[in-house]
């Protein structure tokens, strides 16, 4: 539908001009046309009046059967619903328009449409997650037209979801590129400049929520002149809003600009997201005058504090219930905490408490990761639905090419399938190759493993073996030289060697299986308290050393008990070791749960150990040098077997503390 209009004329005066003009009409069709250019010029001057032509608009289109022109003032009755927060009238009227446009292929005013549908559940409902999905079928209906007014609508309404979402990077970008689309149609006509005065308040929006207050004031200032420009009463007052955020400890220009934009909102539609919104501020901005300037040296009416506070707590409250009415809970939250900051400051504490928890109690859900993931998979979708689009596109140039060029074509497919086997044999033969480096690889690693495994027994083993045996031919084959008590002293030290040796040994076959290709710990939950019970046992004959144990009750750690044991086990008979000259040794194990993980922690009051010592810890290079060693390479090799983080900290005759961590 389309009409001219009298030139130079705008706003009021173009909406009187043309309903002088509805009686003189020629026929049905021009007093349609004329319906529709002044409820659309209304939507910029009044709601109230847009709604009440685009009624006339509807019955008259419908008593002519006229199909677009039913679906366009469908439409224009549902945005005018959306600007007075009739959420149910406005889905209705606007699901009746997209049935018509889809019956008539009408892609152009499909995209207006279902931007429009987004609108309303954006800021009536703040369902961001169906707004998304409406604004990118819109821009995809768009992009279909070629229409950059289209395009730059769709993408100016997506960098709004994202701006909420608090997801900067994806907000600048959409709004950029909203903007250079706008920026390039220099196009004298009212809408084209209405949309870039859009553009320059949803960047001033922007840069506002990022706290870029020198940008925020430079996109408010461009827009604000752009929107007195065209008159747009809505672009106007969220201007205004804006700029009353970014100038920041300006209170006085802050209200101003405030007041302004709250002037316009009741008018057009004070239950506007962005109206809420502005309410909150002000009432924030006189609660600011109250905490910051207590000098008065503004001057700005009112001048009394419980006045000012009074008024401040109106404007919360009322943002509030607004909040609440539309189901809004991110900023209704946010409003709450700060009545909760002005109620404390009044000596309100039970108000303020239950203002503060319900501020708290949505801030974990606020944003959620899930939908943001939501809103990034409709965009992903539509990257894939392009993407097929020109896959589309270029299997039909294939086509139309192969039909044009069949004899070359065969030629060029006969070289393709040469060059495909001569390709696929030198990637077979590259794959064969990379399959056994890698198993050559793997051989020469299970051989050093090996290597290392046997050395270990080797230089750990045949000393133990070594004493056992030698004692044992003394026994046998000269009793007599050895006193009783000695016989004695010698038999417990043979039967004490012969038990380290036993541990050994169990170490070395725990350590061996997790050398094994397929096998995999046991994780389960294990009592911290357990495995300390396990340890005062083990060590219970150890006489000249005092232990310590602290665990919380009933922390637990998810992990191999066997392996955590020998784990514990050898870290503690090393402390013991190198406490074995001391008369004040001390060992002290401690549990805790720290950041979400489980912490134990041995500490000994030794003499340290050297960079060299700890080697064993961290390379399979180092040299390993008696029963320290030792341990410290099975200690190594079980952590990273159990997903068990290593770390320690050693200083000369400062004591050494292990620390294991487990998620």
């Amino acid at each position: 539908m389309s009409v001219s209009a009298p030139a130079q004329k705008r706003g009021r005066a173009l909406i009187d001009s043309l309903v002088a003009e509805l009686p003189k009409a020629a026929n049905d069709t021009v007093k349609g046309r004329l319906y529709r250019v002044i409820a659309d010029e209304s939507f910029f001057i009044n709601v109230d009046q847009a709604l009440y032509y685009s009624r006339l608009g509807l019955q008259h289109t419908t008593r002519m059967n006229w199909q677009r022109g039913i679906g366009v003032f469908n439409s224009y009755v549902g945005r005018a619903y959306s600007d007075k927060g009739n959420y149910d009238s406005c889905r209705h009227y606007l699901l009746k328009a997209i049935a018509i446009y889809k019956t008539l292929g009408d892609t152009w005013n499909l995209a207006s449409t279902t931007n429009n549908l987004g609108v309303a559940e954006h800021n009536i409902r703040s369902n961001y997650l169906a707004a998304t999905r409406y604004y990118f079928e819109g821009l995809k209906y768009a992009e279909a037209t070629g229409d950059n007014y289209l395009i730059g609508l769709s993408l100016d309404n997506v960098s709004e979801i994202y701006r909420i979402q608090k997801n900067f990077p994806k907000a600048l970008q959409f709004g950029k590129r909203s903007l250079v689309l706008r920026q390039q149609q220099r196009n004298p006509d009212i809408n084209a400049r209405r949309e870039l005065a859009g553009s320059l308040s949803s960047m001033a929006a922007l840069y506002t929520q990022m706290e870029d207050w020198s940008k925020a004031r430079q996109y408010g200032f461009r827009a604000l002149v752009e929107q007195q420009k065209v008159g747009n009463q809505e672009g106007l007052a969220k201007t205004y809003g804006n700029l009353s955020i970014a100038m920041q400890g300006d209170y006085r220009r802050k209200i101003d600009y405030a007041l302004k934009a709250k002037q316009r909102w009741d008018s057009l539609n004070p239950r506007n997201l962005d109206a809420v919104s502005n309410l909150a501020n002000l009432g924030v901005a006189y609660f600011d005058l109250v905490r910051y300037d207590t000098l008065n040296t503004s001057r700005i009416e009112p001048t009394d504090r419980t006045d000012r506070l009074q008024l401040a707590k109106n404007y919360l409250t009322e943002a509030i219930r607004l909040s609440a009415d539309k189901g809004e809970i991110g900023d209704q939250a946010h409003f709450r905490g700060s009545l909760a900051e002005l109620q404390a400051l009044t000596g309100d504490y039970r108000g303020a408490y239950e203002n503060f928890r319900a501020y708290q109690a949505v801030q974990d859900s606020l944003y959620s990761q899930e939908a943001k993931n939501k809103i990034a998979g409709l965009e992903g979708k539509r990257e894939i639905e392009l993407r097929d689009k020109q896959l589309e596109i270029n299997r039909l140039a294939i086509a139309g090419q192969q039909r044009q060029q069949l004899a070359l074509l065969v030629g060029v497919v006969l070289l393709l399938v040469i060059g495909g086997l001569l390709y696929w044999q030198n990637r077979t033969r590259q794959r064969t190759n990379t399959t056994l480096l890698h198993l050559n690889q793997e051989l020469d690693e299970a051989n050093q493993v090996k290597t290392r495994f046997f050395a270990i027994l080797s230089h750990d083993l045949r000393s133990p073996i070594a004493n056992l045996i030698n004692f044992l031919h003394l026994q046998r084959e000269s009793p007599d030289l050895l006193p009783p008590d000695h016989v004695a002293r010698h038999q417990r030290t043979v039967t004490e060697a012969a038990e380290d040796l036993l541990d050994t040994m169990e170490s070395m076959l725990l350590w061996s299986k997790g050398q094994m290709q397929q096998f995999k710990p046991t994780v389960k939950e294990v009592p911290v308290q357990t495995l300390f019970d396990y340890l005062q046992r083990f060590f219970a004959g150890t006489t000249n050393v005092r232990f310590s144990f602290d665990a919380p009750d009933g922390l637990q750690v998810a992990t191999d008990e066997d392996y955590l044991r020998t784990i514990m086990q050898n870290l503690t008979s090393n402390a013991i070791h190198a406490l074995k000259d001391r008369p004040d040794a001390h060992i002290r194990w401690q549990a805790r749960s720290q950041n979400g993980k489980v912490v134990l922690t041995i500490n000994d009051n030794g003499p340290g150990m050297s960079e060299n010592q700890l080697d064993a810890l961290y390379s399979n290079d180092a040299a390993i040098g008696g029963k320290n060693g030792l341990g410290l390479h099975l200690i190594r090799d079980l952590a990273k077997a159990i997903a068990c983080q290593v770390s320690v900290r050693s200083g000369k005759e400062a004591g050494t503390e292990f620390r294991l961590a487990f998620a």
